[in-house]
This record gives structure tokens, sequence and C-alpha cells, in this order.
């Protein structure tokens, strides 16, 4: 009995995962704009992502959302292809706020939020500045990977708190 409600669990928390995965990809196709919008609903997936999978699963959350943006082109327009630039420094924030959001468990929630929120947006902001400095991208991507990411990372940590509150209040 133990072996079949093991085998019963693994099954849902496998079919949790590419729920997530899917989402991931797809909530930068299905929204595309405006990006305060996108980015909320991607952060929020992000926080979801880092209380409810493991460490070894969060690796397709953190890089999925930015390949379904590229992929569909429309977020940035005719400015997109600039995102190929951010890619890389996209999925280390990605990686950075959950795994901030996952060492500070023992804190209050809103608090580790504002920790993760803080580090997604100063490395991502960061090298927006650099690239800018060079003349690599335009200035639509230091407000993009500036304050709106601060923004959106704050508002889906808010927005994942009330979908948890939520789900433990309705299923425990």
């Amino acid at each position: 009995m133990k072996t079949l409600i093991t085998s019963v669990h693994k099954l849902l928390l496998f079919r949790l995962n590419l729920v997530i995965y899917f989402l991931a990809f797809t909530i930068p196709v299905v929204i595309s704009h405006p990006l305060w919008i996108v980015g909320t609903v991607i952060n929020c997936l992000l926080y979801l992502t880092a209380e409810r999978l493991s460490e070894k699963s969060i690796l397709p959350v953190v890089v999925l959302p930015s390949l379904g943006a590229i992929i569909y082109g429309v977020l940035f327009g005719p400015q997109t292809v600039f995102l190929y630039y951010f890619l890389p420094f996209i999925w280390l924030g990605n990686y950075t706020l959950i795994k901030i959001f996952v060492l500070t468990k023992n804190q209050n929630f809103f608090l580790r939020t504002v920790f993760a929120s803080s580090a997604k947006f100063l490395l991502l902001f960061s090298f927006a500045k650099i690239y800018f400095g060079f003349q690599i991208v335009p200035q639509l991507f230091v407000t993009s990977m500036g304050i709106v990411q601060l923004v959106t990372a704050l508002a889906g940590g808010i927005l994942a708190y009330f979908i948890l509150q939520f789900s433990k209040s309705k299923y425990e």
C-alpha cells in the first residue's frame, strides 16, 4: 500500500511540474502585453515554483518564460531581438529570485519577497545599464530590466502569497 501511495504521489508531482512548465512557456505567448502584467504573472509563477517544486525541478521554470517571449516575439515588438543579449542574465535573475526566496524560508513571506525581488532587480538592472552604456541595447531595456523588474517581482510575490493562502485554506 505504501508503494502505491508513493507512486501516486510521484505521478501527481510529475503532472504538477508539467503544468508549471507549460505555463512558464505559454504565459508570455498568451498574455504578451502589457509587460507589467506578463512580468507579474511570470514572477508569481517563480515564487510558486520556489514554494512547491524541488530544486532539481526549477530549471525549466527559470528558462522557459524568456524562450516563450523570444519565440513569440511580441513582448518588445521589433526590439525583441535585444532580448537575446539578456537571456543568461534573465535566467540567472530568475534563479536568484527562487534561490533567495528558498534560502530565506524561515523569514516573513513579504520580507523574503523583497529580498528576492531586489536581488533580481539589481542583477538585471546592472547589466542593462552596462549594455546601454556600451550602446548595445536601447533605453527601453534599462527601464524594462530596471524598475519594471522590481515592481513585477514584488507584485508577483504578493499574488503568489494570496494564491498560496487560498490553496492552503481550501485544501487543509
